[in-house]
């Protein structure tokens, strides 16, 4: 998944479908019913190497990313490369539920700025550096991963909001010792700064986008291909 600056592995909220495969997808139909029953949570598109989120806020679309590694991009171009992928074999969508804080705390950092990324957990004064973000009035989340999982410490004004483990689809305020990423060797770090956005003002790209037009696009050009 991705987080301000790059792909990241993001935890798994609540399961609402898994392994869909997207070949053949009527993406015109997914969107406007995940739009129309103001669905919260995201879609995680895999392709091959690349990925794909689609995150949602009671039904509005509020952030798109699609790439790999540190390179990805967003909006509206990020929905036509997830569209045009969705049609290669082997392509498949997860869909998982998000309760509204904590969609509205990723999109925060979805669309915030890194302070730093990929810092090898081994290396680092891990309660320095919590001690230092707390004294500093830090707002955002520290995400914690390997190849596989992920954790994510949520911060508002100094103070420890939760956590995001995988799994749950809500912020919880206890560390989950079974879910703990950091004692995992080749454990990472990336400290990403909250973009404070209020719900208010939450973006809908199904809104200020034609994206229902991109998707006509790509079928006459996959129609067309044949």
């Amino acid at each position: 998944m991705f987080f301000g600056g790059g792909m990241i592995v993001l935890p798994r909220g609540k399961p609402v479908k898994e392994d869909v495969a997207t070949a053949g997808m009527n993406w015109r139909e997914v969107l406007q019913k995940l739009h129309d029953g103001r669905f919260t949570g995201y879609l995680n598109f895999v392709c091959d190497a690349n990925r794909g989120l689609l995150l949602f806020y009671h039904g509005q679309l509020a952030a798109i990313r699609y790439g790999r590694g540190a390179e990805f991009v967003g909006g509206e171009n990020a929905m036509q490369h997830i569209l045009s992928a969705s049609r290669t074999s082997g392509a498949y969508l997860d869909i998982y539920r998000l309760e509204a804080d904590l969609a509205l705390a990723i999109c925060n950092l979805v669309e915030g700025q890194p302070f730093c990324r990929e810092q090898h957990l081994a290396l680092l004064d891990l309660p320095h550096l919590l001690a230092l973000l707390k004294q500093e009035g830090f707002s955002g989340g520290l995400h914690v991963y390997d190849d596989r999982k992920a954790t994510v410490i949520l911060m508002e004004n100094g103070s420890y909001l939760g956590f995001f483990h995988d799994g749950q689809a809500g912020i919880v305020t206890s560390a989950d010792p079974s879910a703990s990423v950091a004692r995992n060797a080749g454990a990472r770090l990336d400290v990403i700064g909250s973009a404070k956005i209020p719900a208010s003002n939450v973006p809908d790209y199904l809104e200020q986008a034609d994206l229902f037009a991109l998707w006509e696009k790509e079928t006459v050009t996959a129609v067309e291909g044949l």
